[in-house]
């Protein structure tokens, strides 16, 4: 099962840049797709709630350092949404068509310093 973060729980929602205070989350298991509330406001609690699912792939934009430490800990791929604004209709297209790129750990620490110098929270 995938998760990616959306900006509302409306179909066809927008990726949000957001990680871990997402309003919302968007899992989809492959047939599909269930936008659920986000119950934390921190990405590392997310993680656990998404291992609890049966997550093992999440897409992102952006990432905080905290889910990211928590994410080198389990088996769940990271893959990379983008830059550039991508519905969930796109991101579940891209998935399916194996286009959406793999993160390695080296790349999701780029990815993690950017977002700690482009936010401040």
């Amino acid at each position: 099962m995938i998760v990616f973060p959306v900006k509302t729980n409306k179909e066809n929602a927008s990726v949000s840049p957001l990680f871990g205070k997402a309003k919302y989350f968007a899992f989809y298991d492959g047939e599909t797709v269930k936008i659920e509330a986000n119950p934390y406001n921190k990405g590392s609690m997310i993680i656990d709630w998404f291992l609890s699912k049966g997550v093992d792939k999440i897409v992102i934009k952006e990432m905080g350092i905290k889910p990211f430490n928590k994410l080198k800990n389990t088996n769940i791929k990271v893959l990379y949404a983008g830059d550039d604004k991508v519905t969930t209709n796109e991101v579940i297209e891209n998935f399916e068509n194996n286009t959406l790129k793999l993160i390695s750990e080296e790349e999701l620490l780029i990815i993690v310093k950017n977002h700690k110098g482009a936010k401040a929270h």
